[in-house]
This record gives structure tokens, C-alpha cells and sequence, in this order.
């Protein structure tokens, strides 16, 4: 009963929001991706003035997300400091995959009328996911700290992000995890290569470091090898399966919201049926995408009135 009841409810969702053929899957997609770039590419300057100037009209005007130039000018400043001058400056690593996605549309755009540029967008979207896992993969091999646990150890303790986490199960006090935060931002901005702090709540938390650092690599490893591989494979079937494991056990941890809300829209866009629209698992991203600024949310410090 429960079943049908949630089948019932699926239906009347696709009904609403008219996405059972490819063109309004294409403009959904690409509504997506466009609300993405505009809260998240705020990283100068810059792109501050001229990423809502660009894409606030492709969100709004259909003929304006779908026009192929309109990708070329958003291409040109993704590459330019996502791609480019990350060559003389930091870029965080999901700031690549952005200019990755807005490559990959654009190309999908000026190949429309050989492919349809959301079946173009899918086979992407799996390669772009799988290349990540993979090359995130390799590199956790060359990494001895994250091997022998020390990487989680240190950034759980230290990152903010990964405070509510470590308080709760850690049974980490919190102000110890901010005093960690604030040696380590003086430690950075010091000259002295002698100056040193004790981080707290290492010793509390050393039996997970190692057993994340192997489960991180064995999930991530699934992912590469599972959207890597044709689709005809076995272990491809599975794809959708590793990444939802990964994605419920990664992002309640680590907070990481721009990788996560990208990550999930290339989750929804390889997952999409040609024949019937949004599968199961597409509901599971779209959900996820929906949510993912509860990230925000102080839940730690909620739990702790309550202690």
C-alpha cells in the first residue's frame, strides 16, 4: 500500500513539473546547473559582478539557456579562473568540475543537431563523475598520511567542516576543535618553521581515521571503475548505487557544499530515463539538491542547547 502510495505521488510530480520528454529535461538540467554557477561562483571580484548579470537571464529565458554563444561567454570565465589561473593561484578542486560542466554544455549545444545535447550531457556527466573518483583515487594511493589514517585524524580536528562530526562521535569538546582551528590559522600565516601546536581530540578520534581513509578509498574506487566502464558492464549497472552510498555517507560528515551540489546535479543528469523521465535514483539527487544548503544549518550547536 505505502508502495503504491509513493509510485502515485512520483506520477502526479512528473505530471507537475512536465519533464517526460528531452527538451524539458534539457531546460530543467540546464536551469539546474545555471542556479548552481550563480550561487556558487562568487570567487572574485569578477565573477561576482558578472556571473548574476550572465545568468540570471538564462535562468529566466529559455532561448537565452539554450542558446550555444550564451555558453561561450560562460566558458570563457569558467577557463579563465577556474582552468587558467589556477595555474599561478589556489583553486578549490569542485571549481574545476564547474568549468568542466559548462565545456561539456557548451559542446552539447553546437552538437544539437547531431545529438541531442541532454543525451550528449549524460554520457558526460557519468565520465566527468568517474575521471574525479578515479583520479581522486590514484592520488590517496600516493598519499601516505591518508593511508596511514594521520589525514583524517588531522582534518577532522582541524577543518571546520568536519567539527559536527567529530563532536558528536567523537565526544570532542567543541571549543577544543575551534582552539584547533585557530592555532592552525596562525600557524599558516607565521614565518617561523619552528612554531608548532598539539592538536586536540586526535588521540580521541584515531580509530576513525583509518577506517574513513579505507572506506573513502574503497567507495571512491567503486564510483571511478562503475561510471568509467561502458555502460553495458556489470559493475556500471551499479553505478548509481555507489554514488547514493557515497553520498549518504560522505556529506553528512563533510559538509562540503559546492562539490556536493554539483557532484549531485551530474548525479540527476546521467541518471535520467530516455523513455520515462526521472528513475528513482534521479528523485534521490534531485532531493538531495534540494536540501543541500541545510548543510548551513548549525545542527551541532542546536544539539548542544540540548545537553
Amino acid at each position: 500500500m505505502i508502495t503504491n502510495y509513493l509510485k502515485e505521488i512520483k506520477s502526479k510530480l512528473d505530471q507537475t513539473i512536465e519533464i517526460k520528454d528531452a527538451d524539458h529535461r534539457l531546460s530543467l538540467v540546464l536551469q539546474m546547473l545555471l542556479l548552481i554557477f550563480l550561487i556558487f561562483m562568487y570567487d572574485n571580484g569578477y565573477l561576482s559582478i558578472f556571473i548574476p548579470v550572465i545568468v540570471i537571464p538564462g535562468i529566466l529565458f529559455k532561448s537565452v539557456r539554450e542558446n550555444p554563444y550564451f555558453w561561450v561567454l560562460l566558458s570563457f570565465l569558467g577557463c579563465t579562473f577556474y582552468l587558467v589561473l589556477d595555474l599561478v593561484g589556489y583553486v578549490p578542486n569542485h571549481k574545476h568540475i564547474f568549468a568542466y560542466v559548462i565545456l561539456a554544455v557548451t559542446l552539447a549545444m553546437f552538437l544539437k543537431k547531431q545529438i541531442h545535447p541532454l543525451s550528449f550531457l549524460q554520457t558526460q556527466a557519468r565520465y566527468i563523475i568517474g575521471l574525479c573518483f578515479l583520479f581522486a583515487t590514484i592520488g590517496k594511493f600516493l598519499a601516505p598520511e591518508f593511508l596511514n589514517g594521520a589525514f583524517f585524524e588531522f582534518t577532522n580536528t582541524s577543518d571546520p567542516r568536519f567539527f559536527g562530526f567529530t563532536s558528536l562521535f567523537g565526544e570532542v569538546d567543541l571549543a577544543l576543535l575551534k582552539e584547533n582551528e585557530d592555532h592552525l590559522t596562525q600557524l599558516v600565516r607565521t614565518s617561523n618553521p619552528s612554531d608548532f601546536f598539539v592538536l586536540n581530540g586526535a588521540k580521541e578520534i584515531s580509530g576513525f581515521g583509518i577506517i574513513i581513509s579505507y572506506w573513502t578509498i574503497l567507495i571512491e574506487g567503486m564510483i571511478a571503475l562503475s561510471f568509467c566502464l561502458p555502460r553495458k558492464t556489470l559493475l556500471s549497472k551499479y553505478r548509481n548505487i555507489f554514488l547514493v552510498i557515497f553520498i549518504l555517507t560522505t556529506y553528512p560528515i563533510a559538509t562540503v557544499t559546492g562539490f556536493a551540489i554539483i557532484l549531485t546535479s551530474l548525479g540527476f543528469i546521467q541518471s535520467l530515463d530516455k523513455n520515462h523521465g526521472l528513475t528513482n535514483f534521479s528523485w534521490f539527487y534531485l532531493f538531495v539538491f534540494v536540501l543541500l544548503p541545510l548543510n548551513y544549518f548549525p545542527f551541532t550547536r542546536i544539539l548542544t542547547l540540548f545537553q
